[in-house]
């Protein structure tokens, strides 16, 4: 039983095991879905989706707010409602035994100028990321989709490049994704 926020839960129902669910970010870069997940699907539906959890989290028991972790990919949810997909690890692409996350050309540590050549090439639109002075950035696509930069190495958040990617709301094409998601 848990009873403050910040305790791990360790109550959290195992399902079967199913086959694996395999995510592309090149396709969750464009639409801002991770496979068939878009934020505001109910974590009903991912646990039924992915099963097993790696590790959960509670963040607030009185809004039922958590954070569901697949290898080191973290769902968060308020209200049992998806807000945030995210992964700051080493292992930048680790989705665990139930979900298969294809990286399409992102690699962790990836230079900025390299991401930013790859979007122009596949003409993907974005902005962020525009001040040469700043220690790191975020690169914001339309989508939702975002990707975390540490821009100096001597700043002490680690080595330079890519270091995190997150899928979150965008204002309304998130609200759109959201109505597709549950059917409406």
């Amino acid at each position: 039983m848990i009873t403050r926020p910040g305790s791990v839960i360790t109550d959290v129902p195992r399902l079967k095991s199913m086959a694996a669910l395999n995510v592309s970010l090149s396709s969750a870069m464009r639409t801002g879905l991770l496979g068939p997940f878009a934020v505001g699907t109910s974590r009903h539906v991912i646990g039924r989706t992915l099963g097993n959890v790696n590790k959960a989290t509670l963040v607030d028991r009185k809004n039922a707010s958590c954070i569901w972790v697949f290898g080191t990919t973290e769902f968060h949810f308020a209200n049992d409602i998806l807000t945030l997909i995210h992964c700051d690890s080493d292992d930048l692409f680790d989705g665990g035994p139930s979900m298969k996350i294809d990286p399409w050309k992102l690699r962790l540590h990836m230079p900025l100028a390299e991401l930013k050549s790859i979007l122009n090439g596949n003409d993907i639109g974005y902005n962020g990321c525009d001040d040469p002075h700043v220690v790191d950035c975020t690169v914001r696509l339309s989508s939702g989709f975002t990707l975390g930069f540490v821009l100096d190495d001597s700043a002490g958040l680690g080595p330079t490049g890519l270091r995190s990617w997150s899928i979150q709301s965008c204002g309304e094409q998130s609200d759109a994704r959201e109505r597709r998601s549950h059917g409406l």
